[in-house]
């Protein structure tokens, strides 16, 4: 009995012997093979990957890409230092003309009109410089989108009377105080309930009038005439060499100057000539402003 006992004791311990062995054996061979599988895919894939780099790096296609993007990012990093030394160059001419104290105020008036204004505000815009237009309130009726497009340029808008007729304007104060508000309002109508400007420009200009003077300053405007022009109201159609000469002639000596021009469609000779006009000014080492910024320096605390 004991005897029977052994051997089954023995024949259990033979079993678990070998059962362990074949695990032992499994687990280890099996390790093996994920190994030599995982090793060979990683090859494989390191080789694909470089593959795939190589065939992207000849591919015709992919080389023009690749000239094109780098081409592409230098001619905007040169764009990016030009403008930048463009910038610095236009702070030096301000600077100097700072201390220098000359500025000049470009004024327009008797618009807004259908082609000569927006030629103005390109040119303007093409020297990066803000003029103040003084224009006519029935001409900003007739072309409310010109008005608005002036001043959303930050260009500066003033009154210059609704009507502009002699006539009726100047028979009375009265007359006069409600023709700048029917302008003040339709101003409000088409550039917003929140413009509000104090500019006034007496048609004819403020010479021998007094009176009126008073009522307009007493109403909270100020008024500015001028003291340098390019004598496009002199005459139609006249040469812009002359306008020029005339602007040089009449903006001799004087460190501050308000330049008369007028913006209607029977002055495309201003047009002509308002490059060459900027360009004297600037070489003169005059700096450009608007007369919001006049007011802002000296009436505004």
């Amino acid at each position: 009995m004991r005897n029977k006992q052994r051997v089954k004791k023995n024949r259990r311990r033979i079993v678990f012997s070998i059962i362990t062995i074949i695990v032992f054996t499994a687990i280890v061979f099996g390790n093996s093979i994920i190994d030599n599988y995982l090793q060979k895919n990683t090859v494989e894939a390191v080789n694909m990957e470089k593959t795939l780099n190589l065939m992207y790096k000849e591919n015709p296609i992919n080389i023009e890409i690749d000239k094109a993007i780098e081409s592409y990012v230098k001619d905007k990093a040169d764009m990016y230092l030009s403008e930048q030394r463009e910038k610095q160059a236009a702070a030096e001419e301000e600077r100097v003309a700072e201390e220098n104290g000359k500025i000049a105020y470009l004024t327009f008036d008797d618009g807004p009109s259908l082609t000569v204004t927006p030629q103005i505000l390109d040119i303007l815009d093409e020297y990066d410089i803000k003029a103040t237009f003084f224009p006519i309130g029935y001409m900003a009726k007739r072309h409310p989108g010109i008005l608005k497009m002036t001043y959303d340029k930050g260009h500066s808008i003033g009154n210059h009377t609704y009507s502009h007729n002699y006539g009726y304007i100047y028979r009375s104060s009265k007359n006069l105080l409600n023709d700048l508000k029917k302008a003040d309002d339709l101003y409000n109508e088409i550039l917003g309930k929140d413009f509000s400007s104090r500019l006034m420009r007496f048609p004819g200009g403020s010479f021998g009038k007094e009176h009126y003077i008073k009522a307009v300053t007493e109403a909270g405007y100020l008024y500015f005439d001028w003291n340098a022009l390019n004598g496009d109201a002199e005459g139609l159609d006249i040469p812009k060499e002359r306008l020029v000469s005339r602007l040089k002639q009449t903006s001799k000596n004087k460190d501050e100057l308000i330049v008369l021009m007028h913006d209607t469609d029977q002055k495309s000779t201003t047009v002509d000539a308002l490059r060459d006009i900027i360009d004297y000014l600037k070489s003169e080492g005059y700096i450009f402003r608007t007369l919001d910024h006049y007011i802002e320096a000296n009436y505004e605390e």
